[in-house]
């Protein structure tokens, strides 16, 4: 760990990247040093088979890393002959960072809540009748009225200073992206109606969903969800082009197979995975593809953990955004 006392603080302003944001201190006049949080999940991915990778990373950028023993608490320190050496290490270490994250099962995801009374109860009312007029349908597979929700992007958080990291930049991004977008256009409010699937088999479905609609006829609420996701992908949390699409699918999931009960299933392992049965979802959509849940206004935008639920029924927040005029 750097000492930073009577030390000159550097911070990267020539780039664009996020993730190019840190401190670097001047030690002597020709030894810079910065300290970077690397969960300790992604360690081994920056050593490298038998330390392969730090001795090139080090080769490469002319500097020196020092790396926390297995078992000890701490950043990484890298040493370096001048502030461009410094800055070169910690790219690389952060594009590996980066490329090991996306690789993980989320555990947060961005997402704006439709929990309101009136959704709510039109999609229970559309969940009674779905079941009383389609046999067979194993209830299971519906979604909680109060998990009702759009996700604008999804992401992996491995420790509490990542969590730290992911609200500072959906503070920063309620400054930048949200308000700017949003000030002129609040009351924000939408339409569900519509209902559509994610695959191209109506009888083997595993996503049934409801379409989004802006009220008011613009593409606001695509625009804010696409901003959104370029932003937490130049900060090295996200990625930008979720299943090969260039913008994100804006959709209400309504019935997806991972929700079906595990005693109803009959799910196998196929190398230790499970394989999830799809369901037919055929005459749902024959009689109820134009289905309307509705209007309602959107007043947040969640950081919300995966798995986790409030007392709400609402997926547990880490970070609430609202939206207000000011």
């Amino acid at each position: 760990m750097i000492n930073n006392k009577n030390k000159i603080t550097f911070q990267d302003a020539g780039d664009d990247e996020s993730y190019d944001d840190f401190e670097i201190i001047e030690i002597d006049s020709n030894r810079f040093a910065t300290n970077l949080h690397v969960p300790k999940h992604y360690i081994g991915a920056i050593i490298g088979k038998k330390g392969v990778m730090r001795s090139r990373i080090e080769r490469d950028t002319g500097t020196n890393i020092k790396i926390p023993r297995q078992g000890e608490a701490g950043d990484i320190t890298i040493f370096g002959p001048s502030v461009t050496n410094v800055k070169a290490a910690c790219r690389r270490i952060n594009i590996i960072v980066m490329s090991s994250r996306m690789k993980q099962k989320p555990t947060h995801f961005i997402s704006i809540p439709l929990n309101t009374p009136t959704i709510m109860k039109n999609f229970e009312k559309f969940k009674e009748t779905v079941l009383q007029e389609v046999k067979d349908l194993d209830e299971s597979l519906f979604i909680g009225a109060h998990k009702l929700h759009i996700t604008v992007g999804v992401m992996c958080l491995m420790d509490n200073e990542e969590r730290l990291q992911a609200t500072k930049l959906l503070s920063e991004a309620k400054d930048q992206i949200i308000m700017p977008l949003l000030q002129e256009k609040l009351p924000l409010q939408i339409r569900l109606k519509g209902l559509s699937y994610m695959n191209d088999d109506p009888k083997n479905i595993h996503v049934l969903y409801a379409n989004v609609e802006d009220e008011a006829g613009t593409d606001i609420i695509q625009r804010l969800a696409d901003d959104l996701v370029n932003f937490f992908h130049k900060a090295g949390f996200m990625r930008n082009n979720e299943y090969g699409r260039d913008r994100v699918k804006l959709h209400v999931t309504l019935l997806n197979s991972k929700y079906r009960s595990k005693s109803n299933s009959e799910e196998t392992s196929t190398n230790g995975r499970k394989v999830k049965e799809p369901f037919d979802g055929s005459q749902i959509l024959n009689k109820f593809v134009d289905y309307d849940f509705g209007v309602t206004e959107i007043t947040d935008v969640h950081l919300s953990q995966m798995k986790t639920m409030g007392d709400d029924g609402y997926y547990q927040p880490t970070f609430v955004v609202t939206l207000n005029k000011n």
